[in-house]
């Protein structure tokens, strides 16, 4: 009996599937401090495993985006229907046609999804916790035998779907740190006044979202550019040891310093746009601290053969799938393993780009469990 009691006074579980960390985060602590048991994942096939472990009451399920534009949502959504009847689950998204479609549900795939309702990227806490609220109490859906019929992919209109990704993922990577800001906001006003040190973490936490938005912009302008070509460089000689320590010392910002130099002591003369290389590197070293465990080094060799300037940048971090590596320099891909940390998945494409346009080239050097090495070469100056 007692056991009983325990188990009906207990916090229903809500599982939530977003891959964005932040995003995450914020929906834990509203979900908590709503008096539910919030459990996260990233990994969409992972999804039915995490729902028989931990019996979740509903399931927030956002939507990975991937060719076409088309959200996995709607697949999902059925999965979870057919495999768990009584499961309510929340579309939570920021494709607004998405959302008209499952509010009016009458498409095939919306009746085969049979969404409990849905939640707009950015959302209102109240009617976020009152759209929750309305999911877990509400009585189980129908049963339904439709078929979900998505877009033809391989019809004579398939290459415009190049320009339909482009733009649903950029619009999916600009909604997750809007909602986020929004969230955060949201909370900081709450806090007013009550609870100042609450509220100051909300704050920061929303500067640092807008500063993640810009980040975002400025990536998607470059790579517009380059894949139009307009991307201009002012060229002209200067030292690559400079441009790399320069880079480094942007980086370090420990009281025990992680990256080590090593570097020819008559430097490197190259020719080309000192910002636009500064911003390889900057990618590069980014990366190898952002991958690797705290406290690990991160090792930067400058060399040159005949020819050819090179760096390597090498980490102790998550490596890549050898199955991912030919993927690695397309845009917006991210390794399986490191989807679950903020990334946009442009960065090492635009600096495969911007190393093309020096006449230079960027590449997996080699990569294994215990790290990888990224290379960066441009020509030597004449």
């Amino acid at each position: 009996m007692e056991a009983q009691t325990i188990a009906s006074t207990a916090p229903a579980a809500v599982l939530v599937v977003e891959d964005d960390a932040r995003l995450s985060e914020l929906m834990t602590n509203l979900l908590d401090k709503a008096g539910y048991r919030s459990v996260t994942i990233s990994d969409h096939d992972q999804i039915g495993a995490a729902i028989a472990r931990h019996g979740p009451r509903c399931v927030i399920l956002d939507g990975e985006v991937g060719r076409t534009g088309r959200s996995r949502s709607w697949e999902d959504a059925a999965a979870i229907r057919r495999a768990h009847p009584d499961l309510p689950v929340l579309m939570f998204t920021g494709d607004a046609a998405a959302l008209d479609e499952e509010r009016a549900g009458t498409s095939q795939r919306s009746r085969e999804a049979g969404f409990a309702g849905a939640v707009s990227k950015p959302f209102v806490i109240e009617q976020f916790l009152a759209t929750l609220q309305s999911a877990v109490q509400a009585p189980a859906p129908a049963g339904s035998e439709a078929v979900a019929i998505f877009p033809d992919i391989s019809g004579p209109s398939a290459a415009d779907w190049v320009k339909t990704d482009l733009f649903a993922t950029a619009v999916h990577e600009l909604k997750n740190p809007l909602t986020t800001l929004s969230g955060q906001l949201q909370l900081a006003h709450k806090y007013l006044g009550r609870d100042e040190a609450r509220g100051r973490r909300a704050m920061d936490l929303a500067m640092e979202q807008v500063a993640r938005m810009i980040r975002l912009m400025s990536e998607l302008q470059d790579h517009l550019r380059l894949e139009s070509n307009a991307m201009s460089l002012e060229v002209v000689p200067f030292d690559l040891c400079d441009a790399v320590a320069e880079a480094v010392a942007r980086h370090e910002h420990e009281e025990q310093p992680r990256i080590k130099l090593r570097r020819p002591d008559s430097g490197v003369r190259v020719r080309g746009d000192p910002h636009r290389i500064a911003q390889i590197l900057d990618n590069l070293l980014s990366n190898a601290l952002k991958y690797s465990p705290a406290g690990t080094p991160v090792d930067v060799v400058v060399t040159t053969v005949p020819g050819e300037a090179q760096v390597r940048v090498g980490d102790r971090g998550v490596g890549v799938p050898a199955d991912e590596q030919d993927r690695l320099f397309t845009p917006y891909y991210r390794t399986s393993r490191t989807r679950d940390l903020p990334g946009t998945g442009l960065g090492l494409h635009i600096s495969r780009r911007l190393a093309e346009q020096h006449r230079g080239r960027l590449w997996l050097d080699r990569s294994t469990e215990a790290g990888s090495v990224f290379a960066f070469g441009m020509p030597l100056a004449d």
